[in-house]
């Protein structure tokens, strides 16, 4: 089966004029999880659907024990683990303390040359599904969300994404300016986020009392 794929515009800092410039993007959205490939596996070897997903869940468990010792996991055939460190301000001394690192938010891999060879050779061909962004200002995504704020209280990405007509990628990068303008602002969990207007923005109103106090108030 062939790589489908399509190309998008990419951004550019507005302060940097040129030719536009595109890159390419992999635009099979089908997710493959641990129920799929015990299946598969299951079907190639002898062993139970159970048996393969009980080893699978059991295998990253034991690589977060190992990760969690600093020691990097080797897979034969798949590739390399490893926690990455971070420090939480700018190293200016080589006695920085433990304390003041953390973790890297993701896992470094590195691809073992068996699985490279293994998708060495693949055939590509353009999408039939055009899916890309509608072209729209800042100031047009402002008309439409004060609409939208009109008959709903809430927006998640999924609802931005559908009322601008943006691949998630797009819509993604627009709310995060919009949170960083202060004009929407995350009322539930990081990794289930529920956007508000902020007051002043989409028919949020900010008045001041007589007693000085900023209350929020809907047009």
């Amino acid at each position: 089966m062939a790589i489908q794929f399509e190309l998008y515009k990419t951004p550019r800092p507005k302060d940097e004029e040129g030719k536009e410039m595109y890159h390419a993007r992999v635009v099979n959205f089908q997710h493959i999880d641990t129920d799929y490939l015990a299946k598969e596996i299951q079907i190639a070897t002898s062993l139970t659907e159970g048996d393969v997903k009980s080893v699978l869940e059991s295998l990253s468990h034991f690589m977060g024990d190992r990760l969690r010792e600093g020691q990097s996991v080797h897979l034969d055939g798949i590739g390399y683990f490893q926690i990455k460190l971070n420090s939480k301000e700018p190293i200016t001394s080589p006695k920085q303390k433990a304390n003041q690192m953390k973790l890297k938010a993701n896992i470094s891999f590195k691809a073992d040359a068996k699985l490279k060879r293994s998708v060495s050779v693949v055939h590509m061909e353009r999408s039939k599904l055009r899916r890309h962004s509608a072209s729209r200002s800042n100031d047009e995504i402002d008309k439409l969300l004060t609409s939208y704020f009109s008959n709903n209280p809430v927006l998640t990405r999924g609802d931005f994404q559908g009322l601008c007509n943006f691949t998630s990628t797009t819509a993604s990068r627009h709310i995060k300016r919009l949170k960083e303008e202060k004009k929407l602002k995350n009322i539930n969990f990081y990794y289930n986020p529920i956007y508000v207007p902020m007051p002043g923005y989409y028919g949020k109103e900010e008045i001041k009392t007589n007693q000085g106090y900023n209350i929020e108030k809907e047009n």
